[in-house]
């Protein structure tokens, strides 16, 4: 299926009469895809699946960014198996950095002062110190 969608992406970029518009929208839409990932990897989700899927959609323009795609699966998947798999303690603090990140990020973006007035809370420690 990906190499039917990498030919007639290439038959598109070689072929068209507007084929070369269509590398820069590429480019564009990778890094997007790739800045979003990047942003989302602390938080539960699939934030190294976006940067992976940013990376490969770079890599259809740049050699480079297939590169770095390989490298970086290579470097996760060694970090993961030497440190985290089977390693109770390292997925216990692993899980504990994800909640505080998270719980950090709804008390930054005023997101736990909103839940708590719904509830009846009405607490200022809560407030959101950017959003006042």
């Amino acid at each position: 299926m990906f190499s039917r969608i990498g030919a007639k992406y290439h038959d598109l970029r070689h072929n068209h009469r507007y084929g070369f518009l269509l590398r820069y929208v590429t480019i564009v839409v990778g890094v997007l895809v790739t800045a979003v990932g990047v942003i989302t990897i602390p938080y539960p989700g699939p934030g190294w699946a976006i940067v992976f899927l940013g990376l490969l959609i770079l890599s259809q323009e740049l050699e480079w960014a297939a590169r770095l795609r390989r490298w970086i699966m290579e470097k996760l998947n060694a970090f993961y198996s030497r440190y985290i798999d089977g390693n109770l303690l390292a997925q216990i603090l692993l899980g504990i950095a994800t909640c505080a990140i998270v719980i950090a990020t709804l008390w930054l973006t005023g997101a736990l002062h909103l839940a708590a007035g719904w509830v009846g809370i009405d607490a200022d420690w809560l407030a959101s110190p950017l959003l006042g």
